[in-house]
C-alpha cells in the first residue's frame, strides 16, 4: 500500500505521479483536503485513521508536508 497525491479540479481527477505498471488493479481511498483550508491530524483521526497515530510510523512522517499542506 503507498499513498499517490493527486488534483482534482472541475470534475478531473489528475495524478501526481503514475502508478507502477505492476499494478493493473486496485481499491482507492481518496482523502479530499479542499483547497485553502488547514487540516491537522484530528482530521485524518476522524476518517478512522487514529489507530495509526502515535506510533513509529507515523513520528518518521510530516503529513503535512507530504499532503502539501506545509
Amino acid at each position: 500500500m503507498f499513498a499517490i497525491k493527486g488534483y482534482y479540479n472541475n470534475g478531473h481527477i489528475e495524478l501526481a505521479e503514475p502508478i507502477p505498471d505492476s499494478i493493473s488493479s486496485a481499491e482507492l481511498n481518496i482523502v479530499v483536503i479542499p483547497e485553502n483550508t488547514s487540516n491537522s491530524e484530528a482530521d485524518f483521526e476522524a476518517i478512522g485513521l487514529n489507530s495509526f497515530f502515535e506510533t513509529r510510523d507515523d513520528y518518521e512522517i510530516d503529513w503535512e508536508k507530504f499532503f502539501g499542506l506545509k
